[in-house]
């Protein structure tokens, strides 16, 4: 009989965690687990729920102990044989029911720790799966038990992600593109301007020449006004359009060249594989676990942190060598069906899953390679 396994993420909203959460239910669900999601509520509670999953509505953010009482009456009730948290809120709770209740807890590390005492509570995980190598290692270096670290990389799903041509042309005519254009894409929530790179991309375009090439910017947050002032005000409103929230992303990537992500900080990079995935090399600042996706110079270009001048040359690059940029795509897509597919994702977790349920021992020194 297949085990029921508690998924918790503090919301459902576009983000990557959530994204992680939502499609890993769906998936086990196909695969038989009786699955249960316990967040405070999101955009994609709906896509869910549509797949017959139950959800629960529990506010994480509000108060640890109301949330600690309400995992602990759902574990109970519903027979939770595994809770899998989702960021360090959820996670401190599930440590807090496992106190109570004898559950097995894993922890998914979308980020890296906070050095604080808080945080640390989350030692007391049976296992932590790192999204990265290097949040693994920053969390060594704080000082978590590395017998429980484990890395298993975001999954894509690549049978979604099928490059279409006729489908590129689709979209171009569209959002008035021309068939000609080159096009760049960047998707990620816009907390500010800076910090994923929005606005060094309108300083590339203020700074240097660049004909013919449009922006596609997928993606709203709080930090989204002031970039469409930004854009009127360097007026490259004809250059730049705002695609906002896409819940499939893939139905829209077609339309792109290459991906670009000019982040200051990224523990893993999704969207730079999910790009790669369509056959888009892409271009990102060599930042956290930037360097485990892109391999430079053969499935995109990876510059140093601030390097505006380098980043505009791996364009221009980009844009005047259209057959190497295919080539560097297809090899982009081999890059993300070897490492980073669904598939994989899931036999890596499920394998985790059968360890603490079935008491399986795991050679963690063998998966940490």
């Amino acid at each position: 009989m297949n085990k029921k396994i508690l998924l918790l993420v503090p919301r459902l909203n576009i983000g990557g965690a959530e994204t992680y959460v939502t499609e890993l239910a769906i998936s086990l669900k196909k695969d038989g687990y009786e699955v249960f999601v316990a967040s405070g509520g999101g955009v994609l509670v709906k896509k869910i729920k549509s797949y017959g999953i139950k959800h629960f509505f529990v506010p994480f953010r509000l108060s640890v102990e109301i949330a600690k009482f309400l995992v602990l009456f759902i574990v109970k009730k519903y027979k939770i044989d595994l809770i899998h948290a989702n960021s360090a809120a959820t996670g401190i709770t599930a440590v807090k029911v496992k106190e109570l209740w004898n559950v097995p807890v894993i922890y998914t590390a979308h980020g890296v720790f906070g050095h604080n005492k808080k945080e640390m509570t989350l030692n007391s995980c049976d296992e932590i799966i790192c999204v990265s190598n290097f949040v693994r290692n920053d969390a060594i270096s704080k000082g978590f038990d590395s017998n429980k670290l484990r890395v298993i990389y975001n999954g894509i799903d690549t049978e979604k992600f099928i490059e279409s041509n006729i489908k590129r042309m689709q979209l171009r005519k569209q959002y008035n593109i021309p068939p000609e254009a080159f096009v760049m894409t960047i998707t990620s929530r816009i907390k500010n301007i800076n910090d994923k790179g929005h606005n060094a991309l309108l300083e590339i375009f203020k700074k240097y020449e660049l004909p013919n090439t449009y922006l596609i910017i997928i993606g709203k947050g709080k930090g989204l006004a002031k970039l469409k002032k930004n854009v009127k005000e360097y007026k490259l409103e004809s250059n730049i359009l705002f695609l906002g929230h896409i819940l499939e992303v893939q139905e829209i990537l077609d339309i792109t060249d290459i991906t670009v992500l000019p982040s200051k900080f990224e523990t893993f990079g999704l969207v730079i594989a999910e790009g790669m995935s369509i056959n888009k090399p892409a271009i990102a600042y060599n930042v956290g676990g930037i360097g485990e996706i892109i391999d430079d110079r053969l499935n995109g270009f990876l510059v140093e942190n601030n390097d505006l001048e380098s980043f505009y040359q791996k364009i221009v690059f980009y844009y005047k060598n259209k057959e190497l940029l295919q080539t560097m795509g297809v090899v982009a897509r081999n890059k993300v069906e070897n490492c980073f597919s669904l598939e994989k994702m899931l036999l890596e977790i499920k394998e985790v899953y059968r360890s603490l349920t079935q008491g399986e021992k795991i050679d963690k020194d063998e998966k940490n390679i």
